[in-house]
């Protein structure tokens, strides 16, 4: 990505400031709050400083909703950063621990994910979920601040078994939506086959989603008044930044372990 991107910092200055604005590709500007932000911008970044994350994120998104958005957070305050990333943030950075260049890096992903969700067709027409093509590059912006962080990522899985029609894959899509959690992002990756990728903290997340989504499925087949119940094979698959793999393998194994042995 060539072009110049304007990139608007609140709260941030000094030599993170001055990385950005010597880089050529971006049309580096300043605001003094988030209320003043200008809505002709690709990206924001700012400073988590004083202000809750979620009413940080609200006004953010109120001001500018089609920007990129990078919170910095200070060192120690590093849960601030995972709440704007349950809240819709880009990325999140620890003052102190930026490498050089990673901050311009950061910047210029965000805008590319930014721009391929409204240029390209990412969402399931039956569903209203991401489809395969919205799901990778998010996915593998969460494997790569994994990377970073050298928390393990993890993906379940739920197959439709049966009959594959709009009807079952949108009961079976309701089905998910109940079972995970509001940060959680679900999309539907192929015709039969379902995935979640559990956000933030995914210690004991796993278990839970996947306990919500076998009760979530007894409770729908039973208050169901059509003879046919939903058939769901369900599995996981760990993201392990100490011994990475590719989003593809992932799902390839997945797709395959789910076929091979049904019963989940």
């Amino acid at each position: 990505m060539d072009d110049e991107m304007t990139v608007m910092l609140v709260g941030l200055e000094g030599d993170l400031a001055d990385e950005l604005a010597a880089d050529e590709r971006f049309d580096v500007r300043s605001s003094e709050s988030v209320e003043a932000l200008d809505d002709d911008v690709d990206a924001i970044v700012v400073s988590i400083d004083g202000r809750g994350p979620l009413e940080l994120l609200d006004a953010v998104r109120g001001k500018v909703p089609e920007a990129a958005v990078v919170v910095v957070t200070e060192a120690g305050n590093e849960t601030d950063g995972t709440v704007a990333m349950h809240a819709g943030a880009d990325d999140h950075l620890v003052r102190g621990s930026i490498p050089p260049g990673l901050l311009p890096r950061s910047v210029r992903y965000a805008v590319s994910i930014r721009r391929l969700r409204r240029e390209l067709a990412t969402t399931d027409e039956v569903t209203g979920l991401p489809n395969l093509r919205g799901f990778v590059p998010i996915a593998e912006h969460h494997l790569r601040m994994a990377d970073r962080s050298r928390d393990p990522v993890v993906f379940l899985f739920a197959r439709l078994e049966g009959d594959v029609t709009d009807e079952t894959v949108q009961r079976t899509a309701g089905v998910m939506l109940e079972a995970v959690r509001d940060a959680d992002l679900p999309a539907r990756i192929t015709d039969d086959t379902f995935t979640v990728l559990l956000t933030g903290d995914a210690s004991g997340a796993e278990s839970l989603v996947l306990s919500r989504l076998v009760e979530a499925i007894a409770v729908h087949n039973t208050q169901q008044e059509r003879p046919t119940p939903l058939s769901l094979s369900v599995g996981s698959a760990l993201y392990d930044p100490e011994a990475p793999n590719t989003l593809s393998e992932i799902l390839e194994t997945a797709g395959r372990r789910l076929h091979d042995h049904p019963e989940g």
